[in-house]
């Protein structure tokens, strides 16, 4: 009996061991499952907490882009100020003169006090010896008119005869007027046009000169079309900067697919996309403001003249074109909302504008892509239109089929995992297949995680035998058998119990990514098809200014014909 005893008291102090063991190894095994679910979301949640963060830090670095740009803006222009405040001044007093001389109220005396002191003030200057050149003029003073003449053309020849031209034609001296425009003709370059160049062409195609100066201008331009085109690569180049100035008038839009913009792994591919394809609205809208047939070519010519005379004594010295430059670079940045790689794709589509002499062909781009950094109006946006049509046109083909080319075959997803394809939604039902068996696979895998426990199964086991063995071999000992026995079926029990709640734990958990994938994806589907009609709409216009261009007739506005352009390129 005692040895019976000392049997019961060791079995006691090994089952206590044994439970122990298994409670600890189990709470590991649980331990290992939950850390490793845990890793998983966690995972998740930094991947999408980095992307928040990513577009935290874009938009921040915008907004500080924006702020610095607005305050270097408003010191460029203080800058501008100090440095060619007398020459704006000597502008406005400019067109005052002519003002006042066309109303007879300002005596001569005030005009030659007005413009003796800008020669004071604005030493270097073209502008102010011509100035005294037209006040000594007006009053007859031949000694000091030739003086301020001599004077002046040394500063500049080019931009006091271009001066002096369209005063001449303003006082309706007619001859004088067609002097000056051949003087300014004579000595151009095709290929180092001043950038007030455009100003002529502006006149004469406006019609406020005789008949014979448009036949002096087409002459000159036919010429030095004939000269370009027999150097290397030249057209070329003109096309490749046109489709750069194509591909910067892409609009700015909020992006109205959130879903994929968030869940689409090809999205800026998809974006980029979208954006070239509503580039042909704004440039159908563009080029329609420019060739438009109802703008007004009746207006009177002295109103005419006195729009082309300020655009000339208005537009920028060439000193002044450093700080102008960096004027347009924050203005571009403040309109793009700090944005300053769309800011600086604009500025590299425009930075030729900025050159003192450019070629015929630029100076004829520039007046299509920035007139009013250029210094050209309508009429003449339409006359480099014309002229330009016949590298404009293939310029906008390569645009068009570079864009295309360009528009991703498929759009990529991935949902909590789950990657996906599709071309436009069309295969909804695959997909939705797909997508519950990845997460019917994902269920199996973490089902499997899930930590059988076997060495409690089998120590519960162990417990059940040991029960049946004292039953049969130590009748004195039933009650501690079936105690044994209780104790290693609850022990089942409570393992079994603890698998199934932890699989159903996982079950509902992935139900819940499943439930939660499943609305993403169909809402994905959804922007994907609308992404797919307005993509489509949106590239069907080019078509249409394809027609407009083709339309318009170069005679209309140059005189030059089709036929001519064709065999010059």
């Amino acid at each position: 009996m005692a040895n019976h005893v000392i049997s019961y008291a060791d079995l006691s102090y090994i089952n206590s061991a044994l439970r122990a063991i298994s409670s600890d190894v189990s709470e590991i095994n649980s331990e290992i499952s939950l850390l490793k679910l845990s890793h998983q979301s966690i995972q998740a949640e930094l991947t999408i907490l980095a992307s928040k963060f990513y577009q935290f830090l874009k938009e921040d670095a915008k907004h500080k882009a924006l702020q610095l740009a607005e305050t270097r803006q408003g010191n460029l222009k203080q800058d501008l100020h100090i440095k060619y405040g007398y020459y704006a001044e000597v502008r406005r007093l400019a067109t005052g003169i002519l003002q006042g001389v066309d109303a007879g109220i300002v005596s001569d005396g005030a005009i030659r006090m007005a413009t003796e002191e800008m020669m004071l003030k604005a030493p270097g200057y073209w502008l102010a010896p011509a100035l005294v050149t037209i006040a000594s003029w007006i009053r007859n003073d031949k000694s000091t008119c030739e003086k301020a003449l001599k004077e002046a053309l040394r500063r500049d020849d080019y931009r006091t005869s271009l001066f002096l031209m369209l005063i001449m034609r303003r006082l309706k001296r007619m001859q004088a007027s067609t002097k000056w425009l051949e003087r300014c003709f004579m000595h151009q370059d095709p290929f180092n046009l001043e950038r007030e160049f455009i100003i002529i062409l502006e006149a004469v195609t406006m019609g406020l000169f005789l008949p014979s100066a448009r036949q002096i201008m087409m002459s000159h331009i036919k010429n030095w079309l004939e000269i370009i085109s027999q150097k290397e690569n030249f057209i070329e180049e003109q096309k490749l900067q046109w489709v750069n100035f194509f591909a910067s008038k892409a609009p700015i839009k909020e992006n109205e697919y959130v879903l994929l913009e968030k869940f689409s792994t090809n999205w800026n591919e998809l974006e980029n996309s979208l954006k070239e394809a509503r580039t042909h609205e704004v440039l159908s809208n563009y080029f329609k403001d420019i060739i438009n047939p109802s703008r007004d070519f009746s207006k009177n010519v002295v109103e005419q003249l006195d729009e082309i005379l300020n655009l000339l004594v208005t537009n920028f010295d060439d000193e002044e074109l450093p700080l102008q430059k960096e004027v347009r670079l924050n203005q571009l940045i403040i309109q793009m909302e700090g944005d300053k790689a769309a800011a600086q794709a604009v500025m590299d589509a425009e930075k030729n504008i900025y050159k003192e002499k450019v070629n015929f062909l630029q100076l004829l781009a520039n007046a299509t892509f920035n007139p009013d950094i250029s210094g050209a109006n309508k009429v003449t946006q339409a006359l480099a239109v014309s002229i330009c049509l016949p590298w404009i046109i293939p310029a906008y083909e390569t645009f068009t089929a570079q864009c295309r080319n360009k528009i991703p075959a498929t759009v990529e997803l991935d949902i909590d995992g789950f990657k996906a394809t599709t071309i436009d939604g069309s295969n909804q039902n695959e997909l939705f297949e797909k997508h519950d068996a990845y997460f019917q696979q994902i269920l199996l895998k973490e089902t499997e995680k899930i930590p059988q426990n076997t060495a409690g199964y089998l120590m519960a086991l162990f417990f059940i035998l040991i029960s049946i063995f004292i039953f049969y071999n130590y009748s004195s000992l039933y009650f501690f058998s079936a105690v044994i026995l209780i104790f290693g079926i609850g022990f089942f029990i409570y393992l079994l119990n603890k698998y199934n709640k932890a699989k159903k734990a996982v079950n509902q958990r992935i139900n819940e990514r499943k439930e939660k994938s499943s609305i993403i994806l169909n809402g994905c589907i959804t922007e994907i098809v609308d992404y797919r009609k307005e993509l489509t709409l949106e590239d069907a216009k080019s078509e249409k200014l394809s027609e407009l261009l083709a339309s318009i007739v170069p005679e209309n506005f140059t005189g030059i014909s089709r036929e001519t352009a064709r065999n010059i390129i």
